[in-house]
């Protein structure tokens, strides 16, 4: 019956609001020092658990990665990458903490020099795939002069939406017509119609945000209807290619979800598009807004 294949909408659906919810209200309020405060910590904290899953996944396989230090490392990461945006004297910040986390994921190692190799190459992956598209959503979201974007809050509202329009629409389009799968080994229920009706959605969505900005942001959102265009096709390829990695890595792993938040799994099952995502709405703004 077609009403199985959405035995777990509900719960998703519940789960969904509140947390965009949420998220809104701190996009809204972001300019207020106790808000931006609250929202570099919250997603420092992200990275930390997104890494701590990942770490998890990696024991799954019989490695046996820093986590906590990896955490540590994230943390600082998105930190750094903040002042260095919001500073622009302290620019080499971010470099220099990754440089620092290298090391010290080198001098861990000094005590136990079993598959050093495979750890060490592990730990600095964690770091890179999950701390800096996060510290990329925060560069987006605090734009600094002399930055054409005079507010952030529009260009992370249009990522966010354009890139979860495209999980909606292959839900929901795979769910009633998918028939050919996309990528049995790794996300048997992902079929290739659910892929493409997520692209056109979120091709849709980024064109219809161009609209919305008009009417709303005004010079706020200097989108262009032939550049959100090709973001749209940008944002629904890589967003899903974004799912599939993540799925990759759970699949080798053997596990279902990252993590057990009901009804949402884990923190890089909700992120594991914006991953993919973030790093390019960040750099369309510094090369065509001079973020």
């Amino acid at each position: 019956m077609k009403l199985d294949r959405f035995a777990d909408l509900s719960k998703r659906t519940l789960l969904t609001i509140g947390t965009l919810v949420v998220v809104i209200c701190l996009i809204v309020f972001a300019a207020n020092p106790f808000v931006s405060v609250l929202l570099v910590a919250g997603v420092a904290a992200m990275a930390v658990v997104g890494v701590w899953e990942y770490g998890q996944l990696c024991q799954m396989k019989g490695l046996k990665p820093a986590i906590y230090l990896m955490g540590i490392v994230a943390a600082c990461e998105v930190v750094a990458f903040f002042v260095a945006h919001k500073w622009t004297e302290s620019q080499e910040l971010p470099i220099f903490v990754f440089a620092v986390g290298v090391g010290l994921f080198f001098l861990n190692r000094f005590r136990r020099s079993e598959e050093a190799l495979v750890n060490v190459a592990v730990e600095f992956f964690g770091v890179v795939y999950v701390a800096v598209p996060l510290s990329y959503m925060l560069a987006i979201l605090y734009p600094i002069a002399p930055s054409t974007v005079e507010d952030g809050r529009w260009w992370i509202v249009y990522l966010i939406l354009v890139t979860k329009v495209t999980d909606i629409g292959a839900y929901f389009i795979g769910r009633i017509w998918g028939k050919r799968r996309l990528a049995p080994v790794l996300s048997p229920k992902k079929t290739v119609e659910g892929a493409v009706g997520g692209l056109v959605c979120t091709i849709g969505l980024s064109l219809g945000m161009v609209y919305l900005g008009r009417s709303f942001a005004g010079d706020s959102f200097p989108l262009a209807f032939v550049d959100a265009l090709w973001l749209g096709v940008l944002i629904g390829v890589f967003g899903q290619l974004g799912d599939l990695a993540e799925s990759l890595l759970k699949r080798d792993a053997m596990v279902k979800d990252s993590n057990k938040i009901p009804g949402l799994g884990g923190v890089l099952d909700m992120l594991d598009s914006l991953i993919f995502t973030a790093p390019i709405v960040y750099f369309y703004l510094r090369g065509y807004a001079q973020l």
